[in-house]
C-alpha cells in the first residue's frame, strides 16, 4: 500500500472565522497508480477550489467523501489569537498543525500547497518535525498542478464556507464572507466590533480589527472633545 496525503488550506486572511486545512487521502497499490487516479480526480470536476462556482464545489465535494479519506483541521479565531499573543506565527501553527494530521497518518508521499514564498523551506520544515519518513513534493499554486492538492482545496474551503454560513443563520446576522474587502464585512466590523456575543467570530490579532479599533477611538476621543 502507497499512501498519499494532498494538503490545502481556506480562510487565512479573513479577520472573521476559522481557518481551515484540508487532507485528502488516498491509498495506492504502487506510487505509479498516481497519475492514473489524479485522472479519476480530474473527470470529477476538481481543481482548485478558487476555479468552482459555490454549487459546483458543493457537488464536488460530495463526491470526495466516496472517493478518499477526508481529515481538516480548524484553527478558529481564539486559537489564532492566542498563538499570536504568544508570540507565535501563523506558518508555524499551520506546520505544527499538518504535522499533527501527517503523526496519525503517516504518508509515503505529502503533497502541499506551500503556504509560504519559500515552498522548499516549507516542505523541509513539515519534514523536520516528522516522526517517520517521507516524500514531499512542496510548491506554490499545488492545488492548479496536482488534482490530489486541488481535492484538498475544496474540502478547505467548503468547510470554511460552511462555517460561516451556519454562522450567518444562526445568530441571523449578515457579516460578508468574513474578508476584509468584503463590504458587508466591513459594515459587520463597524457596527458591532465591541459587542460580546460576536467575540467568538473576530480576530482580534489581525492588524483588519486592529485599526478599526484604534480609528474608532480616535473618533470617539474627538467627538468628546
Amino acid at each position: 500500500m502507497y499512501r498519499v496525503i494532498g494538503i490545502d488550506e481556506a480562510g487565512k486572511g479573513p479577520v472573521l472565522g476559522s481557518m481551515f486545512i484540508g487532507f485528502s487521502i488516498i491509498n495506492l497499490k504502487e506510487k505509479k497508480d498516481l497519475d492514473s487516479y489524479h485522472k479519476t480526480l480530474k473527470d470529477l470536476g476538481v481543481k482548485d477550489s478558487k476555479l468552482l462556482t459555490p454549487k459546483k464545489r458543493a457537488e464536488i465535494y460530495e463526491k470526495l467523501k466516496d472517493q478518499m479519506d477526508i481529515k481538516y483541521v480548524q484553527l478558529t479565531p481564539a486559537i489564532i489569537d492566542h498563538n499570536n499573543a504568544m508570540g507565535g506565527k501563523l506558518n508555524q501553527l499551520e506546520v505544527d498543525s499538518i504535522v499533527h494530521i501527517l503523526e496519525s497518518t503517516k504518508p509515503d508521499l505529502i503533497i502541499v500547497d506551500a503556504l509560504t514564498a519559500d515552498p522548499k523551506k516549507f516542505g523541509q520544515e513539515i519534514l523536520r518535525n516528522l516522526s517517520f519518513k517521507a516524500q514531499i513534493i512542496s510548491e506554490n499554486k499545488a492545488d492548479t498542478k496536482y488534482e490530489l492538492v486541488g481535492a484538498a482545496s475544496i474540502v478547505a474551503k467548503e468547510l470554511r464556507e460552511e462555517e460561516m454560513r451556519q454562522t450567518r443563520e444562526k445568530l441571523n446576522i449578515d457579516c460578508g464572507s468574513g474578508y476584509p474587502a468584503d463590504p458587508k464585512t466591513k459594515k459587520f466590523l463597524l457596527e458591532n466590533f465591541e459587542k460580546k456575543e460576536y467575540e467568538f467570530l473576530f480576530r482580534k490579532s489581525w492588524a483588519t480589527f486592529k485599526n478599526l479599533i484604534k480609528k474608532e477611538t480616535i473618533k470617539k476621543l474627538d467627538e468628546f472633545f
